[in-house]
């Protein structure tokens, strides 16, 4: 196999509150947190199974998915990405990310890449909320009609595309969708930093479009 750079579609995935849960199993006897996010990693591989030129890599709270570009695809590869999230939901479990599409050559344990690059920014620059954001010049070039743009992303009011994973799996153990969300947005707009609370409205509002819930508060409260 020769060494080279091609174009790939490449997805950058921050696990959130990755720092917490590593400081919460260490300093306590129980270990469920290692337990959960083990067995995301393991079932990853399995979700991307139907192409065998993907690449997975995992490294403390960062997963990094790619596949050779090509047009046909792009959907197919997003709704692994809903799959991935989905999964870490029902484990009560949020990530950020971003997708790009650049050079990208990855084997083994060595990755030289471009698209990681630009799919880090995206994620890092851009996503902000609890969503994988689809960089816009992916949408560009995927969609450049783009009243053709599939349910499988969802444009925000901020303009930017994301990975519309509530919608792709809401079929999936539908009441268990709706459980881990509550639970997930009940501890979120619980916890002490504005940041957390943020996501967890965020994830509210998402929801409630999505799944015709009811989770969001008055943004005002006028007595």
């Amino acid at each position: 196999m020769p060494v080279e750079l091609k174009q790939h579609y490449v997805a950058f995935l921050d696990i959130l509150g990755f720092s917490e849960m590593v400081n919460s199993d260490s300093h306590g006897d129980d270990q469920e947190n290692l337990s959960k996010l083990y067995k995301c990693h393991q079932s990853l591989s399995q979700i991307f199974s139907g192409h065998a030129d993907c690449t997975i890599t995992q490294f403390s709270d960062s997963v990094v998915i790619a596949k050779p570009f090509d047009v046909e695809h792009f959907t197919w590869f997003v709704e692994k990405v809903a799959d991935y999230q989905r999964m870490l939901l029902d484990e009560h479990l949020l990530c950020r990310g971003g997708i790009a599409v650049n050079k990208h050559y990855s084997v083994n344990s060595f990755t030289f890449s471009a698209g990681l690059i630009a799919a880090y920014h995206v994620e890092s620059k851009l996503a902000r909320y609890p969503r994988v954001v689809v960089s816009p010049d992916v949408i560009n070039l995927v969609y450049p009609d783009l009243r053709k743009i599939p349910s499988a992303v969802i444009q925000e009011d901020d303009g930017l595309f994301f990975v519309n994973y509530l919608g792709l799996t809401r079929r999936k153990r539908p009441t268990k969708l709706k459980t881990s969300v509550k639970i997930v947005i009940d501890s979120l707009v619980a916890n002490n930093e504005p940041s957390v609370r943020e996501k967890g409205r965020w994830l509210a509002s998402y929801a409630d479009a999505i799944l015709k819930t009811s989770h969001s508060k008055p943004r005002f409260v006028v007595k």
